[in-house]
Formats: structure tokens, C-alpha cells, sequence
């Protein structure tokens, strides 16, 4: 159990998993900044009597050009999809290799001829040149 242990959790992985955590996180976390930013303006207060119809310095005011919950969902579906892309990125060699390692071998060939063949074209030389059936 202990040899399970050394050999799954090894500082190498760790620093690894913590590498790859923490700039998805970040990645996620601009991708959604980058949402809320772009969906929002700044403007100028108009006059009003609030500033003494503009003789007081006017106000800056954040203008939300989407409701206030769409503004969050889409920030939200956004930076996970970015921390899930650069997740994939981070570990598409290693899924890449798990692929390969799974396919079968192709055929291989004997003596210049597939091995793959069925066993009536073996006794049917005819059929591989097109010529139809004597039967």
C-alpha cells in the first residue's frame, strides 16, 4: 500500500497537477473578466439635480447593456469552457498515447501477400482479379 502511494502521488505529478490547476483556473477566470467587461460601458451622469444640473463634476456610471444574470451565466459558461480547453491542451499527449497504445496492429504481410485475407480468396484466385463466380 505504501509503494502504491510513492509511486501514484510523486512530486513531479503533484507540481504537474497543481501547473496545469491553477492556469486553467486563471485562463477560466479572464475568459470570464473578458465577458462581464465587453457586455458593460461606462457613461457620464447626465445633468441633473443631483449635480446642480452640471456644475458638480458628473459622475462616472457603469451601464449593463444585458440583464444581470445573463451577464453571469455567460461569464460562467464561458471560463469553464476556456479551463476546459486548456485542460484538454495540457493533457491531449497523454490521451493521444492511450489511444495509439489501445488500437489493434495492422495486418502484417507473409511473403509479399496480406495475411488478412478471407480464406475463399485464397481458394478462388479468380474472385481478386473481378471475374465472377463459377458456381
Amino acid at each position: 500500500m505504501n509503494g502504491f502511494l510513492k509511486g501514484t502521488f510523486t512530486r513531479q505529478k503533484f507540481q504537474g497537477l497543481l501547473f496545469n490547476t491553477a492556469l486553467g483556473n486563471f485562463a477560466g477566470y479572464v475568459a470570464g473578466s473578458l465577458v462581464t467587461f465587453t457586455s458593460t460601458r461606462n457613461a457620464l451622469e447626465g445633468r441633473a439635480i443631483r449635480n446642480l444640473f452640471g456644475l458638480l463634476p458628473r459622475k462616472k456610471v457603469v451601464v449593463h447593456l444585458l440583464p444581470h444574470w445573463l451577464e453571469w451565466l455567460l461569464a460562467l459558461m464561458a471560463g469553464f469552457l476556456v479551463m476546459e480547453a486548456v485542460r484538454y491542451c495540457f493533457n491531449h499527449g497523454r490521451y493521444a498515447a492511450l489511444l495509439r497504445a489501445s488500437r489493434p496492429e495492422p495486418p502484417t504481410e507473409k511473403d509479399g501477400k496480406a495475411s488478412d485475407r478471407s480464406a475463399t480468396a485464397e481458394l478462388d484466385p479468380g474472385r481478386l482479379q473481378g471475374r465472377p463466380d463459377s458456381s
